[in-house]
């Protein structure tokens, strides 16, 4: 971690965290994927060929856990993804048809754009 914030506006105080380790994808995805960006707070992944229905990816320790927010801006009109598990290490997510509410493969060569939150 390389930032620490703490924002006193707030009853509550609230702790922002930076991480500056690159997410690593463990399994899922596809076979090959990639990914492009360099920290948690956003970034990339191309799924692999094959497709997949998930993906994990390795993280940073954060304290408690991880909240992903993923979207596939490649068939984002007939998938949509879901946080499906998180550990202070990793977090998965698995795509679902927006119509059927199934799990569903994410295609080669769809681009999932992420953000990754310790909590």
């Amino acid at each position: 971690m390389t930032n620490q914030v703490a924002n006193t506006n707030t009853p509550n105080t609230v702790l922002l965290s930076t991480y500056s380790t690159q997410p690593v994808i463990a399994s899922g995805f596809g076979t090959s994927p990639t990914l492009k960006g360099v920290t948690p707070n956003c970034f990339a992944v191309t799924v692999g060929s094959g497709g997949a229905a998930s993906g994990t990816l390795t993280l940073p320790a954060a304290p408690n856990g991880w909240m992903v927010v993923a979207n596939d801006v490649t068939s984002g009109s007939s998938l949509f993804l879901q946080q499906t598990a998180s550990s202070t290490t990793s977090v998965t997510v698995t795509g679902y048809g927006i119509t059927t509410g199934l799990a569903a493969n994410m295609s080669a060569g769809d681009v999932i754009v992420m953000t990754c939150i310790p909590y």
